[in-house]
């Protein structure tokens, strides 16, 4: 009954069914509080809408995504992106690093922290060595590096959602839906006043 446009049709038909808001189950699907409680063909409801989302930026001018930056399984992967002016998945993760295209904005998400830097794609194709697949970035900020991760200031889920006015699907490797170029510069110069 209800389509990929999320509209509900022929609820007339039966007597038995409540009428949902699509976007009211999307937010709440979404909402990471409650992602012990979403029953498995939701969540698949909200990767299929975040992905028709992120196919109609795909090919448009540049994005930004999000992107969870592996600290859950290495400490160090962090400081070397950064200091290598690069965004990098590894193992399965791998697959994600060719959603981002030449122009690009990588959005450096640090679990449990949030948003530590942003760079904005310069490599037309992805490199791989070994276990590793990256794009090379123009790092925006932070402007200068020490290779001390924990004291880079960051822009928490809370406050990423307050400024954009949305939520994101934050349980995956990329953060859905993608994000246009005026959001990123939005997180941009609010990332940059934490510098200050």
């Amino acid at each position: 009954m209800l389509t990929t446009e999320g509209n509900v049709q022929n609820e007339q038909k039966y007597s038995n069914v409540k009428v949902a808001d699509p976007t009211v189950i999307y937010e709440f699907a979404i909402n990471p509080d409650k992602s012990h409680i979403i029953p498995e063909n939701v969540l698949y409801w909200v990767k299929f809408l975040t992905e028709i989302e992120n196919n109609r930026l795909k090919f448009s001018a540049c994005k930004g995504i999000m992107f969870d930056t592996n600290i859950s399984y290495s400490d160090t992967n962090e400081s070397e992106m950064i200091l290598g002016n690069k965004i990098a998945a590894y193992g399965d993760a791998k697959r994600y690093i060719d959603s981002f295209r030449k122009d690009d904005y990588a959005l450096f998400y640090s679990k449990g922290r949030g948003i530590i830097a942003v760079g904005q794609i310069v490599t037309d194709t992805p490199t791989e060595v070994g276990d590793e697949k990256y794009h090379s970035v123009r790092m925006i900020v932070p402007e200068n590096f020490n290779g001390d991760v924990k004291t880079l200031p960051a822009l928490s889920p809370n406050e990423i959602k307050t400024i954009l006015k949305r939520n994101f699907y934050w349980a995956s490797t990329i953060k859905t839906p993608f994000l246009i170029g005026t959001q990123v510069e939005m997180l941009i110069r609010e990332l940059k006043k934490k510098h200050v």
